[in-house]
């Protein structure tokens, strides 16, 4: 038997050839490139409930151009509405993961990523770094603001605040405060789409077209407007040129390109969310020794934020796209980004170049920003040794440096409660810990907590913990990220109802009126508190989660 004949033979037959003509592929499509387009769409978020018919027009200009397309989809829930939100972040790694198996057990030359909304995108991110290849990103953009009690509404919390408000006062009875649920329900948003201020999602959407990986203007367009398929068919084709060219993800996504888009999140004041996002995507580039959560507070410290989008102003993301959309972020950025590739074929300072000059107000001048500094601030102290983080655009100025006694809670569940009977008070430091990436496990978004103080009237209060915070989060003071989380044995998990904690947003300080001989001599006999979840896909995270200041990821590398 001549086996010397096998080695070339299996280099010739293609095994996944047979499985594609099985699903009705034919020659003609199978020998050009050939162009996985990935989505997140389901019918059970308004961001992503378009998103089939980006993903038709992103195949036709894959097509156009001479390459071919497989399909293939990965689970979208909207965190706006989780019934846990210890399930929010994993999302973002099991997206991950999930698209990495699916391409390392198919043969692809490109990728068209598709997504709007929180986890999806980053995870989408991570994925395309992992798999490093031609790569191009579309998003579904904002929806239309709503209108309700006559204010211009983007998000839930628009409406059921002040209905609540006006419930617990007395101002409305029950069965009118349920009928004009009703109809909140129905007038917060006018379109599909994301909510139109800066949560995770337009947050991710916008630093995505900022580090050149999607078409410019794509990022801020409704999903309403027809440009939004025209920009989805110039994916496709540009996907082919990339993959005729061999650029791949990582030889367009460097570092230089992570740093814009800290700038640019600093300048727009968007969701904090996106700094463990972007030190996940930096993990995973191998990075992380260069662009962390130090890096963060260099690039704030003299990036000015010059785009007052709500919640830290009065402006909404359609507001940003009639203003230039990102080109006119970046023009006006230009003095303080590096210039870089992008998927298109341009540089990203050809962009701005070509884009409209800034309106002053949506989009200010480095000259005259609404603060001199980023939006994003960095704290540390002998609670937060490794750092912690603070959106301070969005929060009463009074409250830039703030102290007040500790009421601590071991749980989300155990911060509602203590909320709900009184035992919160202006002037307090509610601490809710053990919600960190292995203690919640998941890393919590503990937006409820905002929402319920705010609610109360209780915008006097400053919150801190181990866990995350929503994009939408405002008036409250909130501090988040903590590094290291009580769960490892984080100093965080030494406080106790009492303790004065003082938070300085100028000086970048946490500090608790403890000393660190006390906070060492609490910690002799301290034991974790037992595992909320101990059994399904969380568990893993109680194991191998990285703390926050690396992207609080799965540990993937041996």
């Amino acid at each position: 038997m001549d086996t010397s004949k096998i080695l070339p033979l299996l280099s010739e037959v293609k095994v996944n050839r047979f499985f594609y003509k099985a699903c009705g592929y034919i020659d003609k499509e199978l020998d050009k490139p050939l162009i996985a387009v990935i989505s997140s769409y389901t019918d059970t978020s308004p961001g992503h409930l378009y998103l089939d018919k980006i993903a038709e027009a992103a195949k036709k200009g894959v097509y156009m151009a001479g390459g071919a397309t497989i399909e293939a989809y990965v689970i979208g829930p909207c965190a706006a509405y989780s019934r846990n939100y210890r399930y929010d972040l994993p999302t973002r790694d099991v997206i991950a993961q999930s698209i990495e198996i699916q391409l390392q057990q198919s043969t692809v030359d490109g990728i068209i990523f598709i997504g709007t909304c929180d986890k999806i995108l980053p995870g989408m991110l991570m994925a395309a770094a992992r798999l490093n290849l031609p790569a191009i990103f579309l998003t579904g953009g904002p929806a239309e603001p709503g209108h309700f009690m006559g204010e211009e509404t983007v998000f839930p919390l628009d409406t059921l605040v002040p209905l609540i408000k006006k419930y617990i006062e007395g101002e409305l009875g029950y069965e009118s405060l349920k009928n004009k649920i009703l109809k909140a329900e129905e007038k917060w948003i006018n379109t599909c789409g994301a909510c139109p201020e800066l949560t995770t999602a337009n947050t991710m959407q916008i630093l995505i077209e900022s580090m050149g990986l999607t078409i410019p203007y794509s990022s801020t367009t409704p999903p309403h407007h027809s440009s939004k398929l025209r920009y989805a068919k110039v994916a496709g084709t540009k996907i082919v040129e990339l993959i005729q060219k061999g650029l791949s993800f990582k030889k367009l996504v460097k570092e230089e390109n992570l740093l814009n888009s800290l700038r640019v999140l600093n300048a727009i004041g968007g969701s904090t969310n996106a700094v463990i996002h972007i030190l996940a995507l930096s993990n995973e580039l191998g990075l992380i020794d260069r662009v962390n959560l130090d890096t963060v507070e260099e690039v704030s410290s003299d990036t000015p934020f010059i785009s007052p989008l709500r919640p830290n102003g009065p402006y909404t993301i359609l507001d940003l796209h009639r203003a230039g959309g990102v080109p006119a972020l970046l023009k006006e950025l230009k003095p303080i980004l590096t210039d870089t590739e992008t998927v298109i074929g341009k540089t990203l300072f050809e962009i701005a170049d070509e884009a409209p000059e800034p309106d002053g107000d949506v989009i200010r001048s480095l000259e005259k920003p609404v603060q001199r500094r980023g939006a994003l601030k960095v704290l540390k102290g002998n609670i937060a040794p490794g750092g912690a983080l603070a959106r301070y655009t969005a929060v009463k100025k009074e409250h830039l440096r703030f102290t007040g006694p500790a009421k601590i809670c071991d749980s989300l569940e155990d911060a509602v409660i203590k909320i709900i009977a009184g035992e919160i008070e202006n002037g307090d430091v509610l601490v809710v810990r053990y919600e960190g990436p292995r203690g919640a496990p998941g890393m919590t978004e503990i937006v409820i907590v905002i929402f319920l103080l705010r609610m109360l009237g209780l915008t006097d209060v400053a919150v801190v913990t181990d866990g995350r915070y929503s994009g939408t989060a405002e008036e409250v003071l909130y501090i988040g990220y903590v590094v290291p989380e009580a769960y490892i044995g984080g100093p965080l998990a030494a406080l106790r109802d009492g303790d004065m904690v003082t938070i300085d947003i100028e000086e970048g300080k946490l500090e608790a009126e403890v000393s660190l001989e006390e906070l060492d001599k609490r910690m002799e006999n301290w034991r974790p508190v037992k595992p909320k979840i101990t059994m399904g896909a969380l568990v893993a995270w109680a194991y191998l989660a990285e703390q926050a200041d690396k992207g609080a990821i799965i540990k993937n590398k041996l």
